[in-house]
């Protein structure tokens, strides 16, 4: 709430020093065209935003030492707080797009933007808040445990999961939920644990050699194995002029087209496939006939996904007692990422770049 304090229209004091009438009437001062960015909340109830949860485990016992768990477990959430401008400007409006827009004491170029806004005129962003937002997490589980037999402890975790959300809110574009509908930041399909503990057998105790046992008996190797999918991503294009020039509004960006399946014919060297993912066709963009792009790449945090992470730490450990097996010495040598496996956080995800030359006509 603490945004509401001191804005326009209850407080707007713009102060310009030193200035001539045609700098006053430049797109970049504040005087002229309108306070910059306030906040609004909604009227009206403001719903509970709400989450609801389910889980469902099934679990047998193979063994007197072996246990098998299959489970379900589901999370939704409703009525999530999102802010946007509820000030937008609409696709399409900024000229050439709209040739009404364009200022002709400028050389043409479109009015600024604080006078194409339809639901406040004079003002410039508005962030307003508003419960729209949801998410849902689903995941199949399962688990198999091995409690200490003939030495050896093991434990297999492995989930299958989804994880979808819609956290971004775009008043311009005809159907928010099929544009920012999309995997969540956190979403990692697969994941599998493994963790093990092993006591290796004693040769100088089988031998009955004291001096052997010293050196080679109460040795345990234990250790971690992970393999998960990478973070999301989403491929991306370089457009040139940027946001605006493409969609006729700063309020929402072109996205990339999605031509063919990107993990499919992946070029040597790359980890997927460029040619399937292109700039949107602009179409025919002159001064008078121009159509904005969108482009239909799917929202959310990403489509693809980095590569997968493999990772395994180990401990070798020794006993050694002092006094009987109670009380003792560990000795322990800990590695990390054992096979030196690397994990990548990011990669290069512009394959393409166009340039967009507006002919005057």
């Amino acid at each position: 709430m603490y945004n509401l304090s001191g804005q326009a229209p209850y407080s707007y004091t713009p102060q310009v020093n030193y200035t001539t009438l045609s700098q006053l009437a430049s797109s970049g001062s504040n005087l002229v065209f309108g306070p910059s960015t306030i906040y609004m909340w909604p009227k009206g109830n403001i719903p509970w935003d709400r989450a609801q949860n389910a889980s469902l485990n099934i679990q047998r016992q193979l063994t007197r030492n072996t246990i098998l768990d299959i489970g379900y477990t589901g999370d939704w959430g409703y009525n999530q707080e999102l802010n946007y401008d509820i000030n937008p400007i609409p696709i399409g409006t900024r000229a050439p797009f709209n040739p009404a827009n364009a200022d002709p004491t400028n050389g043409g170029k479109t009015l600024p933007d604080v006078l194409l806004r339809t639901v406040y005129p004079g003002f410039n962003t508005i962030d307003g808040y508003n419960h729209l937002g949801s998410s849902n997490y689903e995941a199949l589980t399962a688990s198999f445990q091995q409690r200490f037999s003939y030495g050896l402890a093991l434990g297999i975790a492995y989930t299958y999961s989804h994880a979808l959300g819609l956290s971004t809110f775009t008043p311009v574009v005809p159907n928010n939920h099929s544009w920012n509908y999309g995997n969540q930041g956190f979403d990692r399909p697969q994941n599998l644990q493994v963790n093990w503990s092993y006591q290796i057998p004693g040769l100088g105790k089988a031998l009955k050699s004291k001096v052997l046992g010293a050196v080679v008996d109460r040795w345990t190797l234990s250790g971690i194995f992970t393999m998960q999918n990478g973070p999301n991503f989403n491929p991306g294009v370089s457009l040139t002029p940027t946001t605006p020039d493409y969609t006729g509004t700063p309020d929402v960006g072109a996205r990339p087209l999605v031509i063919g399946n990107p993990m499919a014919n992946v070029p040597a060297g790359l980890y997927y496939n460029p040619k399937a993912i292109v700039p949107p066709a602009f179409g025919n963009y002159t001064a008078t006939v121009t159509t904005p792009v969108l482009g239909d790449l799917g929202g959310g945090s990403g489509v693809l996904f980095l590569p997968m992470v493999f990772n395994c730490d180990a401990t070798m450990s020794k006993f050694i007692p002092i006094f009987g097996e109670r009380r003792g010495l560990r000795l322990e040598a800990q590695a990390y990422n054992v096979f030196n496996h690397p994990e990548f956080v990011g990669l290069g995800t512009a394959p393409c770049t166009m340039r967009l030359v507006p002919r005057r006509v």
